[in-house]
């Protein structure tokens, strides 16, 4: 004869299962929210950078951009060239065009809902706000 689980057993690993799902989960919203902060310093600073030999090489003293929130793709000038493509990630809230400026303490925002808001200037330097 076999033996099937009763009903008991089978609530009480639904039950435990449960709880499991219940610890990891604010591990992996901390985890989505550390990346998110991650990849916009990086995309901040390659702005930065690249920003910076733009204007060096072409004696401009702003450049436009424009931003595709679905692919992330940068559409730039042909001297402005971001170290592994012109691309940051996608879905930033960030205008579809804007301007990097020389002399612009706060040249851009990168704000993620997971990640917070980084404004990074004219220098390259990024800062985190708490807004």
């Amino acid at each position: 004869m076999k033996k099937a689980f009763t009903l008991v057993e089978i609530i009480i690993c639904v039950v435990l299962l449960g709880a499991l799902v219940a610890l990891a989960y604010p591990a992996t919203k901390q985890y989505m929210a550390t990346r998110a902060q991650a990849y916009m310093q990086d995309d901040g600073s390659r702005l930065g950078s690249a920003a910076q030999v733009y204007f060096a090489e072409t004696f401009e003293s702003s450049v436009t951009l424009k931003y595709n929130r679905e692919t992330g793709a940068i559409t730039a000038p042909d001297q402005f060239k971001m170290l592994n493509g012109n691309r940051i990630e996608k879905g930033y809230n960030i205008p579809a065009e804007f301007t990097i400026s020389r002399d612009n303490n706060e040249a851009i925002k990168l704000v993620d809902e997971a990640g917070g808001t980084y404004i990074f200037d004219d220098k390259g330097k990024l800062t985190r706000t708490h807004e």
